[in-house]
């Protein structure tokens, strides 16, 4: 038959099929290894494959952010270890688009009996002896929460599979859904009513924090979004900073020898509340495209500034020395912002 061999994909609300197999990173038992994280398990067709290369780069750049949230990666394709081992020797040599190399952080599951793949329906019928880009998202109990399939020439959206986690995490901690194009900070949305009185009551509801648009349509303002909230960037010729929406300084960084050329950068949160929000990130990125339109150099003595170059690999050229701050961002790990590392 033509089909034959293709396995119909598990659904959402399964248990993730386990498996035992060899990866880059040693042998897995999935999903036992994974319990109590959540997991994005993906397929790509092939190694030394021009989209693959660009996805796994884009997770490996990123996947520090996804073990902030809990969550592993895990790689397969229909493939040997051997190859595994060199695409992803060879991927750590490309410079991509300009921003660094990257290791890859990540297992990828050797799967050349496409044992896996068929368990997990990764075949489709475009080509049965490579997969297509499949993405499982498992929760901490195993549970398949959301499945996201592509076409070979498509690559994936790395914003869109953490988006996608952040939102089953809120739906779970708070017992609330994501509304079309939300990301964290927006409003969410309460079930619809069970009842005809409940309906009533819901748009009679006239709490603060509560928009209800129709009986059955009804949202909820995020209080931590709207605590965390921040505008745009501000820039004066030795600062730059950024305000919430009352006009109150959150976070700046100065720079007094900005006129001559070399800065000596310094996070300085007003509020200690706002640490960890994302915030010297986007204080360090306005700084780093100021700095390249003015020409300056900077010595980047915070070491937040120095772990945000890191991480990005960007705007080096305003870096007086990119590779030695780019050490001290490893040895500064953990120490951020004044925030000790764990021992």
């Amino acid at each position: 038959m033509e089909n034959e061999g293709i396995t119909r994909m598990p659904m959402i609300g399964d248990t993730a099929p386990a498996f035992r197999s060899m990866t880059t990173k040693g042998k897995v038992n999935f999903p036992e290894d994974y319990k109590g994280k959540w997991v994005i398990f993906f397929s790509h067709p092939a190694d030394f494959t021009p989209v693959c290369t660009t996805e796994f780069i884009a997770l490996s750049k990123r996947s520090g952010e996804f073990k902030e949230i809990n969550t592993e990666l895990l790689g397969l394709s229909i493939d040997s270890l051997h190859s595994h081992l060199a695409w992803a020797k060879n991927v750590e040599t490309i410079n991509w688009k300009g921003q660094g190399q990257v290791a890859i952080s990540f297992p990828i599951v050797a799967d050349i009996s496409m044992k896996v793949a068929k368990l997990y329906g990764m075949l489709q019928t475009v080509a049965k002896t490579q997969t297509v880009r499949a993405v499982f998202i498992i929760d901490p109990d195993s549970i398949i929460r959301a499945i996201l399939y592509y076409p070979m020439s498509t690559g994936r959206n790395i914003d869109e599979l953490k988006r996608v986690i952040l939102s089953l995490q809120k739906h779970d901690a708070e017992n609330i859904s994501t509304p079309a194009d939300w990301n964290p900070g927006d409003d969410v949305l309460m079930g619809s009513p069970l009842t005809l009185e409940d309906a009533r009551e819901r748009i009679k509801d006239k709490k603060d924090n509560i928009i209800a648009y129709e009986w059955y349509l009804t949202a909820i303002k995020d209080k931590e979004g709207e605590d965390n909230r921040a505008s745009d960037i501000r820039i004066s010729s030795d600062k730059i900073w950024i305000e919430d929406e009352k006009g109150n300084t959150i976070a700046y960084v100065e720079f007094p020898e900005y006129e001559e050329g070399k800065v000596e950068i310094t996070h300085t949160f007003v509020n200690p509340a706002y640490r960890g929000k994302g915030l010297a990130d986007k204080v360090t990125e306005g700084l780093a495209k100021e700095l390249l339109n003015k020409g300056k150099k900077a010595a980047l003595l915070c070491s937040y500034a120095i772990k945000w170059f890191d991480k990005n690999r960007q705007y080096e050229e305003v870096l007086l020395d990119p590779e030695g701050e780019y050490r001290k961002a490893s040895e500064l790990a953990g120490d951020a912002c004044g925030i000790k590392r764990k021992s």
